[in-house]
């Protein structure tokens, strides 16, 4: 019976995906009630959806144009759009072309068909005026004009060439697919079925310029030692006119190294080979200078050639260690004599070292850690953990069985095919079934623990599924082929450097030691730096999807509630609705629910490559590398198919980006522990039912019930919209508990370790710790529980540092000068005391405070550095101590425009006492407000002692990131309700007046930089409009930015979102400004010797060593803004998106004006005020 004819429309198109199979109860959940939708028989990615309502029956649509992609529904993120597939037998690949292959597709009369190939999508565009990958629109013309003629001509050569740069971006994608799909077929063996496809590509693709496909072919086919294999792929790039490369003639090389010598003819193959290298103008060094080995392939090469040049050396690679860009020149000079030590001197051992090492190389190869949780152990269910116990053993055996079986089918399909498309086997091939058995396992383990109201998609879980079996085929290629052992090696010299980084008499910093190491042994095995191929983000999808089929159709549970104990599923599909999206989700039984609520108060689970290492992080040395030892880590977090600023990342010089490497080596390779007064106070609390009063989660049964009451007409909807809102309190109550669970329990778990946090950025350069859970980047009591691993005493200054930071977390002396702040501080002391000795039986001053926690911690150091025999100053302290930029979005602003009363309002310039720009703007809107209260305003006279800093704070706060008026009136409306004695519409009208005093206020002090910002909009605009182009620059440190905002977030070739672009650019460029400065901060530390780490723009380092890190910070705030950045931004984006002058000389076509438009706001530089940046250096409370 199905109760829902949308639920059946949508449930009919996820059939059509064939990419799980249903349960035989699915439930669906809609905006007003819970319905369940029941299937009968065996519904299965391989049969036909099937309906008794006739207008709902399957028909199939075949295409048979072989140059077609034919356009079907995926699911993504939950959200069901349209987008370019290709069928793979049983399962389907988004973003795989359609290379020749018939596409037949099921569909339901009544559903939409969106069904067409390429050539119906172009015919259809044309009706509407729309050529494919453009937004120009033709009309009929008016007129018989030159004009006329020339913008329809114009029009048409564009949308040609946006088609044909759509199709090279497809071309790009396809044959990275290609390539991955190959490569996995030669290395399980399957080399027959790897050459039909290569060579059925090959003759239907006769412009196919790349040699990337053919050579993943060769290289596989050099190690079989197949000359017979390698002579027929290289015939057919000659045939195809393919450019050969280094690789190539790498792979033939290493092919007749491994022959037998005593063969003849050898010689004259290896001459011809170099004959051919000649004619494509490539030089025989460069193959080992360029090319990355395995194993002893560097030898076979270097072998195949002297078979033709006997007297041949090979030489190596030589690899830069300097930086290029003038902001880090001098830190080029690696011999200069410094008082570096290491960041663990005294504290670990070489034997220790290693053998953490070895722990944590152990840990991610299992992928899983298991920690003890730290609930109360009394009031565990160990009858319900037996119980779970018995199920997980016999899933075991039901997950192993499931692998087999469909494995089996898999293979069995993928063999006795002849058709010419992608298959998903050879992916699935290379883990065993043990393998598999243990991630499904953890996978099951961790879906129990998902929230009953809210989970991630579908989607989501299907993606993180596939890229751990990613992770493990990688780690076991790496087993086979050497780079595991050597990477060991590496690694333990690396952390004996680490224990003692001067010993050589050389200043390496991390990455430059690790380039040395990998120098030193590089004719000694595999390169460390040969990457396997990745795979395509839609296989690690249809892998995921194919797990977690056998997830879904095969666990079931005893279900208690119904008569007699019958098996339902452990897991339903259900769809949650979200505006007018139908997100799939997943949700477990409730009697799965309830055992692992049990085993989560025993013990807990964490994927490895989500906590704390152990030992020092691997040095980022290139875009690939770096992080985790063998866990694979993004360097700059993006979406999955924002590719655009990867392509970028790929083509950077590697000097380029040493800048932003070291910095995330420099935040990464400092030491931390756990301190271990808080974490007990923390735990004392959380398990005695959380305190709202110091923000620590309340168990969910803390919740108390709606009361019931008798549901007749009149109060039915009230008492579904309260039981509605329990639900949702009680999930969302839930979800901070088991977080501030997991973090205590990790806290608890490495208590008394020393561990590291890997570091890696988002796409403006912004740094994040990797491990999401235990990190400084969080709220007070996560912060609280950090300090640093290495202590160091307080010396002269410290103590005072450490007296001022008490104040400054508490926020009740912001706006006083630093003099008074220590003398509240000597004030206080007896409070300061009683908080650090009794902190939940004395007078608690510190609950009072914006940051109780970190106040706490603060006030413990204090009263140890009093106890301390030999003074404060001997006093060894780990505490951090925090300096905090001054609205720092609007320093940059005020910096890149030199405005002289914007920049003493935001602290750039000396004070006798820190500036607030809060504060002055307020004074400037109530200096407007009177002028026109005296003018009769009567809305002006309304708000007459209304006007506060409150009111207009968090308008200011937002400008920099680009808040609308709209934005404006809502946030300073809040703020005004809460005054007594204003209407609504009288809030309204006082929101509207004050959102335009605000800004004009912000203008007046911020004039320049206003302009700057208005660039910024004005360009973003024209750039994703007139070019078409998502917005991009390099930061000052070298790091290259794409905005992956495009009109369909998955679908990399669609137009950009011009409304994100013109929004987003004005924040996130003033984003990579604050990143830049934080970078160069930490490189500059990191030279002198100063332990530093960051929360964006807040600097923390040990009390001695505040005042050394507030010279580095505002020596490197004006050495970057003493360079043209704006201009560089100008130069960047004119070669970037800008046409040629002699192009658009004579074009007076809407399309060119705009054109013309485009070239001049690029080229146009905001005009600067007078603000002398020097004066910087002198301010107390620039950065305080």
């Amino acid at each position: 019976m199905i109760s829902c004819r949308n639920c059946l429309a949508t449930l009919a198109i996820l059939q059509r995906l064939k990419v799980f199979k249903l349960p035989s109860t699915v439930a669906v959940i809609s905006a007003n009630t819970f319905k369940t939708i029941h299937v009968n028989g065996n519904v299965s990615g391989y049969k036909s959806f099937s309906s008794s309502n006739p207008k709902y029956r399957a028909t199939s649509i075949k295409s048979r144009d072989q140059n077609d992609t034919a356009g079907k529904i995926c699911e993504e993120d939950g959200e069901l759009h349209e987008e370019e597939t290709e069928e793979i037998h049983g399962v389907y690949l988004p973003n795989f072309p359609s290379e020749g292959s018939e596409v037949t597709e099921t569909v339901l009369e009544g559903v939409p068909t969106i069904v067409e190939t390429a050539k119906d999508k172009v015919k259809k565009q044309r009706q509407v005026g729309t050529k494919v990958g453009s937004e120009i629109k033709t009309s009929k013309p008016k007129g018989k004009t030159a004009e006329k003629k020339m913008c329809t001509q114009n029009s048409s050569e564009e949308s040609q060439a946006a088609a044909v740069e759509l199709e090279k971006k497809k071309e790009i994608a396809f044959r990275f697919s290609l390539r991955s799909y190959l490569t996995m077929c030669m290395q399980q063996n399957m080399v027959y079925k790897a050459m039909i496809l290569l060579r059925n590509y090959h003759a239907e693709k006769k412009h196919f310029k790349s040699s990337l496909v053919y050579d993943a072919v060769l290289r596989e086919a050099s190690s079989r030692c197949s000359w017979k294999l390698i002579k027929e792929v290289v015939l057919m790039m000659e045939q195809g006119e393919i450019p050969f490369s280094l690789d190539s003639f790498a792979a033939c090389f290493i092919c007749l190294g491994r022959r037998s010598e005593k063969e003849i003819g050898l010689g004259a193959l290896a001459e011809n080979l170099l004959d051919k290298m000649d004619f494509c103008g490539l030089n025989v060094e460069d193959i080992f200078k360029n090319c990355k080995f395995t194993g002893n392939h560097r030898e076979l090469a270097a072998k195949g050639v002297k078979l033709a040049m006997p007297n041949f050396q090979p030489g190596f690679p030589s690899v830069p260690l300097t930086y290029t860009t003038p902001l880090l020149t001098a830190l080029n000079d690696i011999t200069v004599e410094s008082e570096v030590t290491s960041n663990i001197e005294g504290l670990l051992k070489e034997e220790n070292l290693t053998q953490l090492a070895a722990e944590q190389l152990k840990s991610e190869m299992s992928g899983v850690v298991f920690i003890k949780s730290i609930t109360n152990s009394s009031s565990v269910d160990n009858q319900a953990i037996s119980d779970m116990e018995k199920l997980e053993l016999e899933w075991l055996e039901v997950i192993r069985e499931a692998i087999v079986r469909d494995l089996s089918m898999c293979k069995a399909q993928f063999e006795s095919t002849r058709r010419k498309t992608l298959h998903i086997y050879p992916f699935l091939a290379i883990l065993s079934t043990d393998d598999y058995v243990r991630l499904l396992t953890h996978e099951v383990q961790m879906l129990s623990g998902t929230s009953d109201l809210f989970s991630p998609s579908m989607h989501i879980f299907c993606r993180n599924l596939g890229l751990k079996v990613m992770r493990e085929a990688r780690i076991q290629r790496k087993k086979e082929n050497g780079q595991l052992e050597k990477f060991q090696h590496l690694y333990d010299r690396y952390c004996q450097w680490y224990l003692n980084p001067t010993r050589n008499g050389k200043l390496f910093n991390p990455r430059q030691m690790w380039q040395q190491l990998l120098v030193e042994f590089q004719n000694e095995g595999s390169d460390l730096d040969y990457e396997e191929i990745f795979w395509p983000h839609s296989v690690v999808q249809s892998v995921g999807q194919f797990l977690y089929n056998i997830i879904l159709s095969n666990l079931k549970i005893a279900d208690h509630t119904s008569e007699g104990a019958k098996l339902s599923p452990a897991f339903y599909i259900v769809f949650r609705t979200k505006g007018v999206r139908a997100i799939r989700e997943i949700k477990p039984h409730p009697q799965l629910v309830k055992f692992y609520d049990e085993i989560r108060k025993k013990k807990l689970s964490f994927d490895a490559s989500l906590l704390p290492m152990v030992s020092p992080p691997l040095p980022w040395h290139t875009h690939r590398q770096g992080g985790y030892l063998v866990t694979d880590v993004s360097l700059v977090r993006l979406p999955p198919y924002a590719s655009q600023q990867r392509l970028r990342l790929e083509n950077t010089p590697a000097q380029q980006l040493y800048p932003a490497l070291d910095a995330l080596n420099a935040l990464g390779t400092i030491p931390w522990q756990i301190n271990g007064a808080i974490l007990d106070l923390a735990i004392k609390i959380f398990n005695s039912n959380g305190s709202k009063e110091l923000d620590i989660p309340q168990p969910p049964s803390a919740l108390s019930p709606p009361t019931p009451v008798v549901e007749d007409g009149s109060h039915k909807a009230k008492a579904y919209k309260e039981r509605t809102a329990y639900k949702r309190r009680k999930a969302e109550m839930y979800s901070l508990w088991c977080d501030t669970l997991y973090r205590l329990s990790l806290a608890n778990h490495f208590r008394d370790k020393i561990f590291w946090l890997p570091h890696n950025m988002d796409f403006r350069g912004r740094v994040y710790p990797c491990s999401p859970h235990l990190t400084h980047l969080s709220h007070d009591m996560a912060r609280s529980l950090l300090y640093f691993a290495n202590g160091k005493p307080l010396g002269a200054e410290g103590f005072n540092w450490l007296k001022l930071h008490v104040i400054n977390l508490t926020g009740t002396k912001k706006r006083e000068p630093v003099s008074e702040r220590l003398r509240y501080a000597e004030e206080i002391l007896p409070e300061i005391l009683d908080s650090a000795e009794n902190p939940l039986t004395g007078r608690k001053w510190w609950v009072k405070s914006d940051e109780p926690w970190q106040t706490l911690a603060a006030c413990m150091e204090v009263a140890a550095a009093l106890r301390c025999p030999d003074g404060p100053a001997a006093y060894v302290c780990h505490l951090p101590i925090h300096q905090d930029g001054s609205c720092n979005g609007l320093q940059h602003y005020a910096a890149l425009g030199r405005d002289q009363v914007g920049a003493e309002s935001v602290n750039l310039a000396p004070a006798e006492r820190p500036q607030d720009v809060y504060s002055n703007v307020a004074t400037l809107v109530e200096r407007e407000r009177a002028k026109d209260a005296a003018n009769n305003v009567e809305i002006a006279q309304l708000l007459a002692g209304q006007i506060s800093r409150k009111v207009i704070k968090q308008t200011v706060m937002t400008t920099v990131y680009g808040v609308t008026r709209y934005g404006a009136r809502l946030q300073i409306a809040k703020q005004l309700k809460e005054l007594p004695g204003l209407s609504p519409e009288q809030v309204n009208i006082g929101a509207s007046y004050l959102a335009d005093k605000t800004f004009q206020s912000l203008q007046e002090m911020f004039t320049s930089a206003k302009e700057i910002q208005d660039w910024f909009t004005e360009s973003a605009k024209l750039i994703s409009t007139v070019a078409g182009e998502n917005v991009e620059w390099i930061t000052p440190v070298g790091l290259p930015v794409v905005q992956p905002y495009n009109k369909n977030p998955y679908d990399e070739t669609s137009r950009p979102n011009v409304m994100k672009q013109r929004n987003a650019f004005p924040p996130n460029f003033i984003h990579s400004l604050d990143s830049s400065h934080m970078m160069l901060t930490a490189l500059h530390c990191q030279r002198k010797g100063i332990t530093f780490a960051s929360i964006h723009d807040c600097f923390w380092t040990h009390p001695c060593t505040v005042n050394e890190m507030n010279k580095i910070c505002r020596q490197q705030f004006v050495s970057l803004h003493s360079q043209p950045i704006l201009e560089d931004l100008s130069k960047f984006m004119v070669s970037q998106f800008a046409s040629r002058a002699s192009d658009i000389a004579e074009d007076e076509s809407p399309k060119g004006l705009a054109r013309h438009r485009l070239n001049q706001i690029l080229s146009e530089v905001p005009r600067r005020g007078v603000f002398d940046l020097r004066l910087v250096l002198e301010s107390v409370y620039f950065f305080s």
